[in-house]
């Protein structure tokens, strides 16, 4: 690797939330020494503009291929923490001339060396979400091309307090729909190396399918007794699994 200090860290977040929702994750993982660098996805944001419907996965994984690209030709090297939406976002992001092997290939500095995902979502080339699991009973398809998530509570934060599931539920917002027919174009885990935490009391995605998304990237798939927020239930461990992985991905082992 081109230096000695630790990777930089891009988090891609899920879908119907602010980005401070994992705020907690990327405080603890910057007080551990990391870079952490969380870029806006269009499908979520200036929702008063009227173009936002118009915005897809395409437009997520062009925003944040855009800060990947930026922090590579930087010379950094970067590894990808995805959860639920941000799997599809990032796997898509990562192309394979943003790859580390294929950097290092070149003679190039820097490189996204592995992808994290927890409890994400996993599709491959020419799939998107509404083809392959139809739409949810979970989404609430509101005109002008949004949508978003009923019960977010039970579903997204049922193991938090209750005080405090109710506080990120108020916290969640629509986004585009678009991003459901949005089919796939590049598997970044084709190029990349990737660990998959399986969150084994989702309510959300289900954690077999959880498993079966892991099989799909050939992740190295270890697991968490959390429901689908651990960056918010379970930061600390969560933290613990992420270190584990950048140390054994910069060692090049296994996790």
């Amino acid at each position: 690797m081109a230096s000695s200090h630790k990777p930089t860290l891009v988090l891609v977040q899920g879908s119907f939330q602010l980005p401070e929702v994992y705020h907690k994750l990327s405080d603890a993982l910057r007080a551990t020494g990391y870079r952490v660098e969380q870029p806006s996805l269009p499908s979520l944001t200036d929702q008063d503009n009227p173009d936002f419907a118009s915005k897809s996965l395409t437009d997520d994984a062009l925003a944040i291929r855009s800060k990947v690209t930026e922090l590579v030709e930087e010379g950094e090297t970067v590894v990808m923490v995805l959860h639920s939406y941000g799997g599809l976002v990032g796997t898509e992001a990562v192309t394979k001339d943003l790859s580390f092997e294929q950097r290092k290939s070149q003679g190039l500095a820097g490189g996204v060396l592995h992808l994290f995902y927890f409890a994400a979502f996993i599709l491959t080339e020419g799939q998107s979400v509404l083809s392959t699991f139809g739409e949810s009973p979970n989404n609430l398809v509101k005109p002008i091309g949004r949508f978003a998530l009923k019960n977010t509570a039970d579903i997204l934060y049922h193991d938090l307090p209750a005080t405090e599931a109710q506080y990120w539920e108020s916290k969640t917002i629509d986004q585009s729909y678009a991003v459901q027919t949005t089919a796939i174009t590049n598997e970044g885990f084709r190029y990349v190396r990737s660990t998959y935490v399986v969150c084994e009391n989702d309510r959300g995605p289900p954690p077999q399918y959880q498993e079966m998304f892991g099989k799909t990237a050939g992740s190295d798939v270890i697991k968490l007794s959390s429901g689908h927020s651990p960056m918010l239930s379970h930061t600390e461990k969560l933290v613990e699994m992420i270190n584990m992985a950048v140390q054994s991905a910069v060692e090049g082992k296994p996790t």
